[in-house]
């Protein structure tokens, strides 16, 4: 019985260390395509995204009203699909592009 409690952690705990991999890497990807967008555009931003299966679902840019308020829906996406090729490997199959205000613009 002993044997089997210890099995069972030690394939958790190994489990456990690819974890903390795949976070760095995650962490890694977001910070590529955020200085990307910040360096070539000027433009704060946050970079999510979904991978289900090993497969690159969707991506979503975020980006604050004040920074693009002059830039086509074009210019935006351009800079999505720019910045996600840089970022991935893979296509995904949705880029989300968000456009947040903030509240003291609000009236």
């Amino acid at each position: 019985m002993r044997s089997v409690i210890a099995i069972f952690l030690m394939l958790i705990l190994l489990q456990g260390c690819d974890i903390g991999g795949s976070i760095s890497g995650m962490l890694e990807k977001q910070q590529l395509a955020e200085q990307h967008i910040k360096s070539k555009y000027g433009w704060e931003s946050k970079f999510g995204y979904s991978i289900v299966n090993g497969t690159l679902q969707q991506v979503t840019l975020i980006v604050f009203s004040n920074d693009v308020r002059q830039t086509t829906v074009a210019e935006l996406e351009h800079a999505a699909a720019e910045a996600v090729s840089l970022a991935f490997d893979d296509k995904p199959q949705a880029i989300f592009i968000q456009i947040v205000t903030q509240p003291e613009y609000l009236k």
